[in-house]
């Protein structure tokens, strides 16, 4: 489903801080931060609610779930020029743009492990073009195969193809241990006009219930019965249509 929104939402005039006043008054507060709270608002419209999406459960994240959570402070990353992967981890706003809201997305089917975090963030349409040339760098680059973010460690990051939709779009997979298990992720990043949509999709491979599954399927076990967490995680392409769908419409209004 291709969608394409040059100046959606016209997030680009919402965060310039130009325009508006208080009349030479002398009582303008921190035109930045009202550019900000509006852009925040037009997100909010945009953003994936119940119902959007057949089969899956959306969740919002307070501000209490984003704490600790703040894009990747500079020195952090190590390669330096793996920031830009790390940043799309995180359901916090990278330091050139202006505003973000997220949302988490689990299936309905119990049986479906992966969820999958929404994450819309509003640019500077330049800045936004800028973001991802540099993403699409780092998932080529081979330094960033493997690269550290404070006491994290991501391990066999790859480039992957990109689903159709939006202006560009840029996806890439990477790992990191959590002691005898593998968190998994697939990062898609699609850009329309100067906003960037952040897909993160996410599950856990642990050996044992691997070893369980394949001893299961050699003795006929019938496969609702296994814990199915082999696959790597991938970005439902309804999560992204679905999304894509709903930032034009309310680019509209």
């Amino acid at each position: 489903m291709a969608v394409s929104t040059v100046a959606v939402l016209g997030l680009t005039a919402a965060c310039s801080g130009s325009g508006g006043g208080s009349g030479g008054d002398g009582k303008d507060e921190k035109p930045g931060r009202a550019d900000a709270t509006s852009a925040t608002a037009k997100l909010e419209k945009a953003a994936l609610a119940s119902g959007d999406v057949k089969k899956y459960k959306v969740a919002k994240e307070s501000g209490e779930a984003n704490q600790g959570k703040g894009a990747p402070q500079a020195g952090r990353v190590n390669p330096a020029e793996c920031r830009p992967l790390s940043e799309m981890l995180t359901a916090a706003a990278p330091p050139k743009s202006k505003a973000h809201v997220s949302r988490t997305l689990s299936s309905t089917d119990v049986a479906e492990t992966t969820t999958t975090e929404v994450v819309l963030l509003a640019y500077g349409q330049a800045d936004a073009e800028n973001t991802m040339d540099t993403l699409r760098t780092a998932t080529k680059s081979k330094k960033c195969a493997t690269f550290g973010d404070g006491g994290h460690r991501y391990i066999g990051v790859r480039p992957q193809p990109a689903p159709v939709g939006g202006d560009e779009a840029v996806s890439y997979k990477l790992a990191s241990r959590a002691g005898e298990f593998l968190d998994r992720d697939r990062v898609t990043v699609v850009r329309s006009g100067s906003t960037l949509i952040a897909f993160r999709a996410s599950n856990v491979f642990d050996p044992e219930s691997a070893k369980s599954d394949e001893e299961g399927e050699a003795a006929g076990l019938p496969e609702k019965f296994r814990d199915g967490v082999t696959a790597d995680p991938k970005v439902a392409d309804a999560i992204v249509d679905a999304q894509l769908a709903k930032l034009a419409e309310a680019g509209k209004r």
